[in-house]
């Protein structure tokens, strides 16, 4: 019997077993998550047959001859929506909104189902980002490595405490190379923030590796990484984002600071919250700190959602295999390139890379046109090339070769965990024309 966990590689393994039609007996580690993955996925012990799983996984809706990139209406299936309005309900009903005592559950919760000792559970990922920096000792004109080619909230964190971007040049797979970073530090630099974009964990050995040589913090972004396997195992800390459109979403914004260092977690705690004493309103131990903790509304909807995220997590990794098994023969054709499926992915984004045949934005604008699939580009403008005051005074000089190359021919497909099979089938049928008419 195989000891199996619910974050990626364990996803990954069970869709790898799905693939290969092996039916091996599984045992997961305890947890409300693990138990629901249990039993959607399990009978007797046993995997079940992909026939049988993939047709409970994978609902049949009213179809309209379109796929969508990520429609709004369904972030949630309908049981989810009706788990967090109850929710909700119970927290408004009893007083619990803003402060309560489901905020500690979840936080409790969550460090559990990801294996890791402490969870600080925030109003957003991006103050997550930003309680971590200051946490770790970042500080006034303090230098921090990042990519150029992240949700703006990274940088901003990085800003928001008075210190300095810098931006460092990304490999192939999206995320920072070690070697480009080596090359940024100075004597000015304190950390190192690396994101794990679309899902895909940057390579954190090395990362840590150059961190500790150089005596340098390191915190992971890990906004659109939650459950990836080896988050926080090699960092100080790392930031999660639980905004809806995340692949554990909430019913508005959230976030958490996840850490393996108790004295670390102390700090984060007095930084989330106005620089209180941990149970002591208003009385404070630190000079300064924000209004950034969860509010309990949002932590009661986390506690009924999280069991959820395995199960969800296991669609997601079904279609992202499914994308590289459908689409491989256009990877052989030297005109579209893949991402490698991979234990360490949590399928946020599912990015290709238009090589050949095409442009990106013409195979983009035909695929909306004569397929009725939408698809989208994440994100469109790199931080170095955005027309603020700032890319002049920081940036005017920086050049991101690989970063800059990725990001001229990047396309994200449609990829969330109520897809359906018609859906993505649309969408692989549509690439496969639009290459054959761009020929």
């Amino acid at each position: 019997m195989t000891e199996i966990d619910g974050d990626s590689s364990g996803l990954h393994r069970i869709v790898t077993d799905l693939t290969r039609a092996a039916r091996p007996r599984y045992r997961f580690r305890p947890g409300p998550a693990n138990d629901r993955l249990a039993a959607t996925a399990l009978r007797e012990g046993r995997l079940r047959p992909a026939a049988d799983l993939l047709t409970d996984l994978f609902t049949v809706r009213p179809d309209d001859g379109r796929t969508r990139f990520l429609p709004k209406e369904r972030l949630f299936s309908d049981d989810e929506k009706a788990l967090a309005v109850a929710a909700f309900e119970r927290a408004v009903r009893a007083g619990d909104i803003t402060s309560g005592p489901q905020i500690e559950q979840f936080e409790a919760t969550l460090a559990a189902q990801l294996g890791v000792p402490e969870a600080i559970a925030t109003s957003s990922g991006t103050y997550a980002l930003a309680i971590a920096l200051l946490a770790v000792g970042v500080g006034v004109g303090d230098e921090v490595i990042i990519p150029a080619n992240s949700f703006a909230a990274t940088e901003n964190a990085v800003l928001a405490i008075n210190a300095v971007p810098v931006l460092a040049d990304v490999r192939s797979d999206f995320t920072l190379d070690p070697a480009d970073v080596a090359t940024r530090i100075t004597g000015r630099t304190v950390a190192i923030m690396p994101v794990h974009l679309y899902g895909k964990l940057a390579d954190m050995p090395a990362l840590a590796d150059l961190a500790r040589s150089h005596g340098l913090a390191l915190v992971e972004d890990a906004c659109q990484a939650i459950g990836v396997t080896g988050v926080a195992e090699h960092s100080d800390a790392a930031a999660l984002s639980f905004n809806p459109f995340k692949n554990v979403g909430l019913c508005g914004k959230a976030g958490a600071v996840v850490t393996r260092g108790a004295e670390l977690a102390a700090r984060c705690r007095v930084l989330a919250y106005h620089g209180f004493a941990v149970g002591r309103k208003n009385v404070k131990t630190a000079d300064f700190g924000f209004n950034a903790r969860i509010d309990n509304t949002l932590a009661a909807i986390g506690l009924d959602l999280l069991p959820l995220a395995h199960v969800n997590g296991l669609r997601r990794t079904w279609l992202a295999q499914r994308y590289r098994e459908a689409l491989a023969p256009l990877a052989e054709q030297g005109v579209l390139g893949l991402p490698e499926f991979a234990g360490d992915h949590g399928w946020h984004l599912f990015p290709v890379q238009v090589l050949d045949g095409a442009s990106r934005d013409e195979l983009r604008d035909w695929l909306a046109e004569h397929a009725g699939v939408e698809t989208d580009v994440y994100y469109p403008v790199l931080t170095h090339r955005q027309h603020t005051p700032l890319r002049d005074a920081a940036f005017a000089d920086v050049r991101l070769p690989v970063t800059e190359r990725l990001h001229e021919r990047v396309l994200h497909l449609p990829l969330h965990q109520h897809l359906t099979i018609a859906e993505q089938d649309r969408t692989v049928e549509g690439l496969h024309a639009a290459f054959r008419a761009h020929r």
